[in-house]
């Protein structure tokens, strides 16, 4: 019996671009043993609720939900999947594809169609801001604020650039803001210009901002950019780019299950590089309530 597959595309994504591409990714599944059924996605804010209730009464062992993007293409399907045995797989056709890089899937579209036909499944963690889930990383100020400025057809012409670009243009004028934040019940208070809540290693491509992080060890990884200028803001973002931020004095680290933020003034808030409103923001462990499909062990170990 084929097992069936809810395919969620974005024909915006760095290597998907029009019907026929698209054609071939579901000729591809097909070919693979998978019964292919599209999922609508149009407007993507409405995608998981549309998924939710095509996989209403899927069985898992029967099912897989296919995401062909990057990673905002898998952000947005995370809440139908959060907490469902219903597995994952990944199609890394993105600009960057930083969750298929952290979980070892491989870039090559052919080889990430036999992962998702033949991989293993693999219990991850999610974050949840104010409810929402994420993957990847929760970002409030600096960051945050570069994607809430990258419009969606600048993205579309020149990919992953329209973000380097315009951080270039922000950095030179971004003001700290004054951050409250909580720690597993303990209190402290900071200026601050960039918190970046991590739950895996990578922030983008191979730049790791908290190293130590792990998607699936149950903790969150707290890396707080603490300056009182914009230009002690500007050298810490040199020792980040170089990747001698850990060990520079106003940056600091902090592992928690639980994390609140209140910042004066509010700062934009940013999950797994979508725009998700402001602070304030509870963000949350949810400890292996996401399956997805990685290569198997004799492969990643090949």
């Amino acid at each position: 019996m084929a097992v069936r597959a809810f395919l969620v595309t974005n024909p915006n994504a760095g290597r998907v671009r029009g019907e026929a591409d698209l054609a071939g990714i579901q000729q591809r599944l097909t070919a693979a043993g998978f019964d292919v059924e599209p999922v609508p996605s149009e407007e993507r804010d409405g995608i998981a609720g549309r998924l939710a209730e095509m996989l209403r009464g899927a069985r898992p062992e029967e099912t897989r939900v296919v995401a062909a993007g990057g990673d905002g293409t898998i952000h947005s399907v995370l809440p139908a999947l959060r907490g469902t045995s219903i597995p994952l797989a990944i199609l890394p056709v993105g600009s960057v594809n930083v969750l298929a890089r952290e979980l070892g899937i491989p870039l090559s579209l052919g080889a990430a169609v036999e992962v998702a036909a033949s991989g293993e499944r693999r219990q991850v963690d999610l974050g949840l801001a104010n409810g929402r889930p994420f993957a990847l990383m929760a970002g409030l100020g600096f960051d945050a604020a570069v994607v809430h400025s990258v419009a969606q057809r600048v993205k579309n012409v020149i990919g992953s650039f329209a973000y380097v670009a315009k951080g270039l243009q922000l950095l030179a004028r971004n003001t700290p803001s004054a951050f409250r934040v909580e720690a597993d019940g303990e209190v402290f208070e900071a200026k601050a210009w960039l918190a970046v809540v991590a739950n895996a290693s990578r922030y983008t491509y191979r730049w790791r901002l908290s190293p130590q992080a792990r998607i699936d060890d149950g903790w969150l990884d707290l890396c707080l950019f603490q300056a009182n200028s914009p230009a002690e803001g500007l050298r810490q973002a040199a020792a980040a780019l170089a990747g001698r931020h850990a060990s520079h004095p106003g940056v600091r680290h902090i592992r928690a299950r639980s994390l609140e933020f209140a910042c004066s003034p509010p700062v934009a808030l940013q999950l797994d590089g979508d725009p998700a409103g402001h602070s304030p923001v509870k963000i949350e462990i949810a400890p292996g309530s996401l399956t997805v499909v990685v290569p198997a062990r004799a492969e990643r170990h090949a």
